[in-house]
């Protein structure tokens, strides 16, 4: 880490130097102040399928063999598919997934 050359970054306190402090952006030029990142300013409601149409008939406690993350993936699909032209819904997950 020294490599860095920390004492030319920071000062004797620990804080970041006043010449590269002046670098960072303000104000919506902020990562997290873009309006796609802050979704409380381009906030659309979503248009949802109706979950009851995936529900699973179970006649009996054990009677069914399903799969919760098929239904799962069929509701996102429904989501996505429904949001498509409004572009309000983003799915994400890990690295790991």
């Amino acid at each position: 880490m020294r490599s860095y050359e920390p004492e030319k970054l920071f000062d004797d306190s620990g804080r970041l130097i006043p010449e590269l402090a002046a670098l960072a952006p303000t104000g919506s030029k902020r990562m997290g102040a873009t309006p796609y990142a802050n979704g409380g300013l381009l906030k659309r409601d979503l248009v949802l399928p109706d979950w009851k149409s995936l529900a699973l008939d179970v006649p009996r406690p054990g009677g069914a063999k399903a799969e919760a993350t098929r239904i799962l993936g069929s509701y996102l699909r429904d989501v996505i598919r429904l949001n498509a032209q409004a572009g309000n819904f983003r799915l994400m997950g890990p690295d790991a997934t």
